[in-house]
């Protein structure tokens, strides 16, 4: 076979003029490259003879082949053929960038990847104006070098050759064709070949424009999947493009009602107004800033984080900028939250810092020992007092005292081990531990406590030691006492059986007590009467004397009869107090009520004291509150109360004055009698109401009487229902104040009620 393929005659048998035409008007008609290159490889298997083919085009990096359309091939040579073909500098892609034809034999296609016995390989080219594929191999001849069996023919005819051509594609034949055969189809493939790449970049350029719309598409329904709002806008601020976020802030339809077509209208203003305080202030470019909108369909504010930038020159939109609203409505609300958040945990940390110097400040001051030890029964943390009993000083050098301490620890350790591995949650143990220091054994009690995790698996053991000592000192104290009890109750049950005895013996002296006392009340009721009628006739006839009824008398006659006088109304007064203490105490003094005129009945108990009043010179004044109603109560016994209480004030007062007042206090009436007189110290005034007695019981008191003034006064103010309290100061004065209901009610004078109401009049100070 020639080297060169040049002025070879074509065989017009092979591949007719017609059929040629026919080949690139059904070529150019082709609907798709694929279709194209399947014709154009069946034409030219079919006119080399061989059955099978391939079609390869050289890829976009113009180094290597890749399978365009295949004729009669197995897809496992298929696969072979496409692996062999990524080689630098494969035979096949020389004879494409080359442009001439290449012809192997059967050992050569099979180290090539041919799965033909035999190949030839026919080269296709289109004008280098329009070429987008490789660059044309120098040194095409070094072939041969590389694969033995494979030859290459360089077309130099006119018209065939490398001039204003750039490599395109290269059929793969099998079969070895003759001369006039091989050159008939190079000369087709240098007609077709134009053909079949113009196809093939139209086929790209569609197939080109159909990824760019399906990228196009894609990136709408990425953009418009977005959640951030994103907008395009031009040199005037003018929305040229925005995705479906966007437009439901910024759009409006004919369709939406006011409220939405006004919110749309407010966020327009607003995205306007921060675009164009953005350019002027010169932050746009990548900067973020806060804008407010409102939702129109919500009809809430949100917030957005605006993010915009210039778009390059090259878009052809000068001025213009894409923005990007980031909705930060929830993370500001979150971040809110969790500033909120924060604050609580660092007071929460601070609470827990003061807790925690709160709980060793307690723990250091607990005076028992504390510790707390982990799930190993090691000792995590001990307070100062368990120290003591624990840890040995580091100035302590005392082989003793190390001695207790672990032996402290050990004791310790056993109880807490223990207790570890026990299913109850607290124990109560006694120990005996010693004081290292001393050496003293000190029985101790443990009350331990476990700390569980949520999975109720101990993580700390608290320990709280307790001091027993005192304790035991106590249980061997009431042993003791114990003893001591059950004999001391032998002694209580004997001293009982006495008691009860002399109980019976003191009953019947009480009943004995009652009778006489009884009978002395009789007696001196009985006494006090037979005795005051002798001397009122003493009395009497005394007072007719000294009116000389009986004739003149002499001085001395005069003066023994007034002594006479005086001592007999003496002796009359006292026996009267006799006979109404004794009325009293037998319950047969009567009270007859009656509704009397305080101003009458203390106008006639003045007019009696107004002598007495006159004779030591005292100043005497009465007042009586114009309120006071009409009283309803004893007329006699209220004279006597008052009677009696004025002769002591009158009595015990050398000068000064003396003075009565009555008021209405609530439901009562209050009757005061003051004085400036001697006055009573305060360790008397509890016995001046007493029977017979005087606060000066020498034979050489100054004051003379029977004692009985105040406690028969008493006794008739609580017969009336009312009481008496008395107030001195020694040597100053003093107020006896009565208090009296201003309407009595008669009370049943038998024996009992008279002693309840005399023990209640005792006790009135």
């Amino acid at each position: 076979m020639p080297a060169e393929v040049t002025g070879v005659d074509e065989r017009e048998d092979v591949f007719p003029d017609h059929e040629v035409l026919e080949l690139v008007a059904d070529l150019a008609e082709a609907p798709d490259f694929a279709s194209a290159s399947g014709l154009m490889l069946e034409q030219l298997t079919n006119a080399a003879g061989g059955g099978r083919g391939a079609l390869l085009v050289i890829d976009g990096s113009g180094q290597h082949l890749e399978i365009a359309a295949s004729h009669g091939l197995a897809p496992d040579d298929t696969t072979r053929l496409s692996s062999a073909l990524q080689r630098t500098g494969h035979p096949l892609m020389v004879s494409a960038t080359a442009l001439d034809v290449v012809i192997c034999r059967a050992d050569a296609s099979a180290a090539m990847g041919v799965p033909f016995a035999g190949a030839v390989a026919i080269p296709f080219s289109q004008p280098r104006s329009r070429s987008a594929f490789g660059r044309t191999l120098e040194g095409a001849a070094s072939i041969a070098e590389a694969y033995d069996g494979c030859e290459l023919f360089p077309l130099r005819e006119t018209g065939r050759g490398h001039v204003g051509r750039a490599p395109f594609a290269v059929a793969v034949l099998e079969g070895c064709p003759d001369e006039m055969v091989l050159g008939r189809l190079a000369r087709v493939a240098v007609l077709a070949g134009s053909v079949l790449a113009r196809v093939f970049v139209s086929d790209g350029l569609r197939r080109s424009a159909e990824r760019l719309d399906d990228q196009r598409r894609l990136l709408t329904t990425i953009v418009n999947a977005l959640p951030d709002p994103i907008i395009i806008t031009d040199a005037t601020n003018d929305i040229v493009v925005s995705n479906q976020r966007a437009e439901t802030l910024l759009v409006s339809t004919d369709h939406d009602s006011y409220g939405r077509r006004r919110a749309v209208e407010i966020n327009n203003l607003l995205f306007s107004s921060f675009l164009s305080k953005a350019v002027l202030t010169g932050g746009v470019k990548s900067t973020a800033r806060e804008l407010t909108l409102v939702d129109p369909d919500e009809g809430m504010d949100l917030l957005f984080e605006v993010l915009a930038h210039p778009l390059p020159p090259a878009t052809g939109r000068q001025g213009a900028f894409v923005s990007v609203l980031r909705d930060v409505t929830d993370l500001k609300r979150a971040s809110a939250e969790l500033e909120r958040q924060f604050q609580r945990g660092r007071v929460t940390e601070m609470e827990a810092t003061r807790e925690r110097d709160r709980l060793n400040l307690i723990l250091n001051n607990v005076g028992d020992p504390i510790l707390v030890t982990d799930d190993q029964s090691k000792i995590m943390l001990m307070n100062p007092q368990a120290e003591l009993l624990f840890e040995l000083p580091a100035t302590a050098h005392d082989r003793q005292w190390a001695q207790r301490v672990r032996a402290n620890d050990t004791k310790f350790t056993t109880v807490i081990s223990d207790f570890t591995i026990s299913p109850v949650p607290f124990r109560r143990e006694r120990l005996t531990l010693a004081n290292p220091r001393t050496g003293v054994e000190e029985p101790m009690e443990v009350v331990a406590g476990k700390v569980l995790n949520e999975r109720g698996e101990p993580l700390a053991i608290v320990s709280v030691l307790h001091d027993l000592t005192k304790q035991v000192e106590n249980e061997r104290l009431y042993l003791e006492l114990k003893k001591f009890s059950a004999e001391l109750e032998d002694r209580i049950r004997m001293a009982t059986a006495d008691l009860e005895a002399q109980n019976l013996r003191l009953q019947w002296q009480s009943s004995e007590l009652e009778k006489a006392y009884k009978l002395k009340s009789e007696f001196l009721a009985n006494m006090s009467h037979e005795l005051r009628t002798p001397i009122n006739a003493l009395i009497g006839y005394t007072a007719l004397m000294l009116d000389r009824i009986y004739g003149e008398l002499t001085p001395k006659q005069v003066e023994g009869l007034n002594r006479i006088q005086a001592s007999s109304q003496h002796l009359l007064a006292l026996i009267n107090d006799i006979l109404d203490l004794a009325k009293i105490e037998a319950g047969k003094m009567p009270v007859h009520l009656e509704s009397l005129t305080l101003q009458t009945v203390l106008g006639e108990v003045v007019t009696q004291i107004d002598l007495q009043v006159k004779r030591k010179g005292l100043d005497f004044r009465c007042d009586i509150a114009e309120d006071v109603p009409v009283l309803f109560t004893d007329r006699t016994k209220l004279k006597q109360i008052v009677l009696n209480l004025l002769s002591n004030a009158v009595k015990f007062t050398h000068n000064g004055s003396v003075a009565l007042t009555a008021e209405v206090a609530g439901a009562d009436l209050r009757l005061m009698v003051r004085d400036t007189g001697i006055g009573i110290h305060p360790e008397h005034l509890q016995v001046i109401f007493e029977e017979f007695r005087q606060v000066d019981q020498s034979r050489t008191r100054e004051y003379g009487g029977t004692g009985l003034g105040l406690s028969i006064t008493r006794k008739l103010i609580a017969l009336l229902g009312g009481a008496i309290r008395v107030e001195s100061i020694y040597g100053t004065g003093t107020t006896f104040t009565i208090t009296l209901p201003l309407h009595s009610e008669a009370l049943p004078m038998d024996e009992q009620v008279v002693r309840t109401m005399i023990g209640s009049a005792r006790g009135v100070s």
